[in-house]
């Protein structure tokens, strides 16, 4: 051992290298499973919006559109291309969280929570696919870690005050991923008011300065939702905290209990089970020991941005269905203060097996994406929805090749659903613009984008993809009217293996009359 470094540094040191390690093995795994594992209805849907770039998009801020455009510039329309960005980011922000947990507790803690995010299935899975989630986690453990860079500065400091700015340009990057990211001010705003050595600093400029930074980066897309009359600023209140029913109170409560336990299943199953208790243990317990005035009151500040996060859906559960994914910025912070943690015997106990059992359980959902080895029904496997894409498109392109024979001047392609016209899109050789109706469905990002009225002339031809129901057909007879000849081609299934995923129709539309096809957005 070199002269001067101590028996506890050196252990330091290679700890980190250790995390550093794990990390990278992480990230390389998740890089591998990205060229393996078809683009999902989501992913196909965002590689649309990077092919439109705007301020803003209906469902999401425009991180994720930057993000796939930014790898599909190095690695072209693959899934490679669509999905390198998410995973780049995922190494940023595990690094940003590994060097949260180094400054807490050393490089022991550093490496706990490199293996803990390497086997939780949130993270292992979630962080390999190209939606917000990836550059939102990001953003968000880079956020922390300039906070608390903050939190370590004498309050009034210059060197506060520019922790504080770096805090506030995360921030804005959080916000330009997803609206969620407003939890985390909230979050960390909370662990300062409980803490009593804390509480003061809410009253100088620096938390105010890193606010406004963060929302001037992301003012652009405040104007433009308020040009087009708030569209997502109005679907994303609805989507994440609307709903209620009219049922009688007791049917009500019931509904919202069910509605609470899934959402709790839905973390457990995200982060595994033994991991989940223990984050919990460690949230609350950095919290009481803040409120008290003992402890690191950075880990006071951790545990208000994770129980502000966790504790926002958990209420929203009351009202309505709560998507698994939507409290991940909580365990941003949650898996630091777990690392953290000086566990007794037991709780190290504990800790290990929870770490194997994540670990298990990630090589089962990898093992499923590869090959179908657990036995779930394809229509129902959400790793299946990725699949069979393929064919559904070397069907429809069949349709309109035949259409162009028979001397359609242009032939487009439209489908009643974002997933099918994003996948077709991404599919389709020539990837065309390819159309959703959104007929009796949610409104997304394809109502405010030229439809088939804006774009097709009179005499044009079209091609039809949808779901094979009942509701397809009366949708297909209501389009034939603005056509002169209306054809129904035939049935598509899209197949994982012998599995049917989905059942679809085809039909074909000649001669357009210049009639609307739907009512106007």
């Amino acid at each position: 051992m070199p002269d001067g470094v101590t028996a506890d540094a050196a252990a330091d040191v290679r700890d980190w290298k250790l995390a550093l390690a794990v990390t990278t093995a992480a990230v390389l795994a998740r890089f591998v499973m990205a060229g393996l594992v078809p683009l999902l209805p989501d992913e196909t849907y965002y590689w649309e919006w990077s092919r439109r770039p705007a301020p803003s998009y209906f469902d999401h801020p425009p991180g994720i559109a930057a993000v796939i455009a930014f790898g599909t510039a190095l690695f072209g329309d693959t899934r490679i291309g669509v999905r390198f960005g998410s995973i780049l980011l995922s190494l940023v922000g595990s690094l940003a969280a590994l060097a949260v947990a180094r400054r807490l507790s050393g490089g022991r803690a550093a490496l706990i929570a490199a293996v803990a995010f390497a086997v939780m299935p949130m993270a292992a899975a979630g962080l390999l696919l190209a939606t917000p989630d990836a550059p939102l986690l990001a953003a968000v453990a880079v956020t922390l870690w300039a906070l608390l860079r903050a939190v370590e500065e004498e309050s009034g400091s210059m060197a506060e005050i520019g922790w504080w700015c770096a805090t506030g340009l995360a921030l804005g990057a959080a916000l330009l991923s997803k609206y969620t990211a407003v939890l985390i001010p909230a979050g960390a705003a909370l662990g300062f008011a409980l803490d009593p050595r804390l509480r003061r600093r809410l009253l100088t400029p620096g938390p105010w300065i890193g606010l406004g930074l963060g929302l001037a980066a992301f003012s652009p897309v405040i104007m433009w939702n308020a040009e087009l009359g708030w569209p997502s600023f109005a679907f994303q209140l609805e989507h994440g905290l609307g709903g209620g029913s009219d049922a009688g109170w007791i049917a009500g409560a019931l509904g919202a209990l069910n509605r609470v336990l899934e959402y709790l299943g839905g973390q457990i199953g995200l982060v595994s089970p033994i991991i989940f208790v223990l984050m919990a243990i460690a949230v609350v317990f950095a919290l009481r020991r803040g409120v008290r005035g003992e402890g690191d009151r950075r880990g006071t500040v951790l545990a208000g941005v994770a129980i502000v996060t966790f504790g926002t859906f958990a209420l929203s559960a009351l009202r309505r269905h709560v998507e698994p994914n939507w409290p991940a910025p909580a365990y941003a912070a949650a898996v630091v203060l777990l690392a953290a943690r000086l566990w007794e015997a037991r709780g190290r106990r504990w800790l290990r097996w929870g770490l194997w059992l994540g670990g298990a359980l990630v090589a089962v959902i990898y093992a499923q994406a590869l090959f179908p080895v657990l036995p779930i029904d394809a229509r129902r496997d959400p790793i299946a929805q990725g699949h069979g894409w393929e064919s559904l498109a070397a069907a429809t392109d069949d349709v309109r090749s035949e259409l162009l024979r028979a001397g359609c001047p242009s032939v487009h392609v439209a489908t009643n659903r974002y997933q099918e016209a994003s996948e077709l899109a991404f599919h389709l050789p020539d990837h065309p613009a390819v159309f959703s109706l959104n007929i009796q469905r949610r409104s997304n990002q394809y109502a405010l984008w030229p439809g088939f009225e804006d774009t097709a002339k009179p005499g044009d031809c079209l091609v039809l993809v949808d779901i094979d129901d009942s509701g397809a057909r009366r949708i297909a007879d209501v389009l034939g009217a603005r056509f002169t000849d209306t054809a129904e081609v035939g049935a598509a299934q899209r197949m994982r293996g012998r599995g049917v995923t989905a059942d679809y129709r085809l039909w074909s539309y000649t001669g357009w009359t210049g009639d609307p096809l739907t009512p106007g957005p």
